[in-house]
């Protein structure tokens, strides 16, 4: 989208005079977005073939499908996650995915959810803590906890009060791989994406398992510039809604996770 455009498309869908929302102005606006993502398997990365899937990646083709605009998921470029925050703070039109919600994102951004819960824990290799199913919080200060720079693990570590010295890496590959080889005690992150990402050593005499909750209520998201207008985001939100409530998005989120999930 040229920067006119977008400037030209802010300006109607925000004129006081569009007293409702202007429906083809906001499929203007999403076919025109600059999409971005990060390799955050299962929510979206790129299989063995390259090309990009994913619960985000295949909803967000849903999404596009019903609204009846083209879409091409296999060219939205996967960049690192720090690229991903800074573009979509500084351009209207980007949005990325996916994004667990924060107090401080939501301020930051305009969000999204699809009706997931995101299990955010301290997970650790079950034969280094043999029984346990929980651990005191005062414990937690005297481990090496790895996480992923800037991700929500270490948000939330940090938002806890816990004092754990953290070890940061660039990758959950990398920060798993710390774990397997007991270079550090734990790791900080998304239950469903690290079990995800640890199934790919093939270690079968290992496994993880959470010690201690960080969050088990939130939701990951799409993301949008916080001037994105209101419009688009209602249209895209009943998107969703119109796509869950037609038992659309279950069969995507089983595809590739087997658990069971929480609509909101």
């Amino acid at each position: 989208m040229s920067k006119f455009l977008a400037a030209l498309l802010l300006l109607i869908l925000f004129s006081p005079v569009a007293i409702s929302c202007d429906e083809r102005l906001a499929k203007s606006f999403l076919a025109n977005l600059h999409w971005q993502t990060e390799d955050y398997p299962p929510y979206n990365y790129l299989d063995n073939s390259g090309d990009l899937v994913g619960i985000f990646s295949d909803t967000l083709a849903l999404i596009y499908e019903r609204l009846d605009i083209d879409i091409k998921v296999n060219d939205i470029p996967v960049v690192p996650w720090a690229r991903l925050l800074k573009n979509t703070e500084r351009y209207p039109d980007h949005a990325g995915f996916s994004m667990v919600t924060t107090t401080e994102r939501a301020k930051k951004y305009k969000l999204v959810s699809l009706p997931f819960i995101t299990k955010i824990s301290i997970m650790a290799l079950s034969s280094k803590f043999k029984n346990v199913t929980t651990i005191e919080k005062t414990s937690l200060n005297n481990l090496d906890i790895a996480v992923v720079r800037g991700d929500i693990g270490q948000s939330l570590l940090n938002s806890h009060g816990i004092l754990a010295t953290q070890v940061k890496t660039i990758s959950a590959f990398s920060m798993l791989k710390m774990l397997l080889y007991e270079r550090v005690d734990a790791i900080a992150y998304s239950e469903d994406v690290a079990s995800f990402q640890f199934e790919k050593f093939d270690h079968q005499d290992h496994k993880i398992i959470p010690i201690y909750s960080l969050d088990d209520t939130s939701f990951t998201n799409f993301v949008f510039h916080k001037d994105t207008p209101t419009c688009v985001i209602s249209l895209f939100e009943k998107t969703i809604m119109t796509l869950n409530e037609q038992g659309k998005l279950t069969p995507v989120w089983q595809k590739y996770l087997n658990n069971d999930y929480v609509v909101e």
